[in-house]
């Protein structure tokens, strides 16, 4: 049996066409600027088979929420995903998909406006939408649940916090809270959920965050040490989510700064549509927030261990999604366990709650 023929390699040449000179270097692959817009494309809409024209059921447009922070990554998605359906409609006539974007304003970004409006003036075949975040508290139970654990965010020569714009009652609710992370962590969960709110109120299918490799390994470790390690098989694996619609992560395969690279180097740069974020070094761990330190770490760490950052998420996908009745089954660990009552694993379903305790209530 011949042995197989091995064709030699041009190292002064992109090392997958062979054709053209490398431009940029790919983990350990040197590639021409038309290879590395392939492999940037191929990876997001690899992670996109669920909604190609042939899933689609006849009659009916299925929508898609993506949610832009005018960052390198929500802008290269929203672009790879209007040149895919555009080539989906010039093959087939129809798309798989329909997207809306959506733009979440808080007070600090007052400037952003005219950079979404570029936005909207590039891509007019989409649907686009901006919402304060104050809406927030106008979504079921927000308001009441934040005034259950900070009953008095409001100073007291207002008179009420009906009378205090909505506005208003956030800065409040931020200005309150005791740490930088605390205040960050926050305006992420509202973020969120008011994001989610507004899919379903549009009747939306899924959400698709511009999350790439490294954002999603910044998060893993930033919620362990938050202490919410258990979230994660929700909030950073494709698929069913807590906030009752599907999350996608059509960047997950690509690190943060191949998407930065290709936002500069696309026929059209993006460059004017996006808000990128000057990396500070900390000057005191003190006012930096759990985030920050993560996102300074994996942005260290992407430059020479790409590796790294990628099986940090590949290992945080094998962890499996719990279903949510087995979630409330297994709460009890949660409540004040009596000191004098043995734990016993065998009759955890007998357990309830000591009357009057923090957890349990008097009938």
């Amino acid at each position: 049996m011949p042995g197989r023929r091995t064709v030699p390699v041009d190292p002064d040449l992109c090392r997958r066409c062979q054709i053209d000179p490398p431009t940029i270097n790919v983990r350990t692959e040197p590639l021409c600027a038309a290879c590395f817009f392939k492999y940037v494309s191929t990876k997001i809409v690899k992670r996109m088979e669920s909604f190609r024209v042939r899933h689609r059921d006849p009659g009916r447009e299925r929508v898609l929420l993506l949610p832009l922070s005018l960052g390198p990554c929500s802008t290269c998605l929203l672009h790879i995903l209007s040149q895919h359906l555009q080539g989906q409609a010039q093959k087939t006539g129809r798309t798989g998909f329909r997207l809306h974007v959506l733009y979440v304003s808080s007070p600090e970004s007052e400037g952003d406006a005219a950079v979404f409006e570029k936005v909207r003036e590039r891509y007019p075949e989409h649907l686009c939408s901006t919402i304060p975040l104050e809406n927030v508290l106008a979504c079921d139970g927000v308001s009441e649940l934040l005034q259950r654990q900070n009953p008095s965010p409001i100073s007291d020569s207002e008179e009420s916090t009906s009378t205090v714009c909505p506005a208003q009652r956030l800065a409040s609710l931020f200005s309150s809270l005791p740490s930088p992370t605390s205040r960050t962590d926050m305006k992420a969960i509202l973020q969120r959920k008011l994001i989610t709110t507004f899919a379903q109120q549009n009747n939306c299918e899924a959400i698709l965050w511009g999350d790439s490799t490294t954002r999603l390994a910044e998060r893993t470790l930033a919620e362990t040490a938050k202490g919410r390690g258990a979230s994660l098989p929700w909030i950073v694996a494709d698929g069913d989510a807590l906030h009752g619609i599907p999350f996608y992560y059509p960047l997950r395969d690509l690190l943060s700064k191949e998407i930065s690279s290709f936002t500069s180097m696309v026929e059209l740069p993006l460059d004017d549509m996006i808000l990128r974020e000057a990396s500070k070094p900390a000057v005191s761990t003190k006012n930096t927030t759990i985030d920050e330190l993560m996102r300074q770490y994996f942005e260290s760490v992407e430059q020479e261990y790409p590796s790294i950052v990628a099986n940090v998420v590949k290992t945080t996908g094998k962890l499996c999604i719990t279903d949510l009745g087995e979630v409330e089954r297994q709460s009890f660990l949660c409540y004040e366990w009596p000191s004098t009552q043995h734990f016993d694993s065998t009759n955890v379903d007998h357990y309830s709650p000591k009357p009057g305790s923090k957890y349990g209530r008097d009938e």
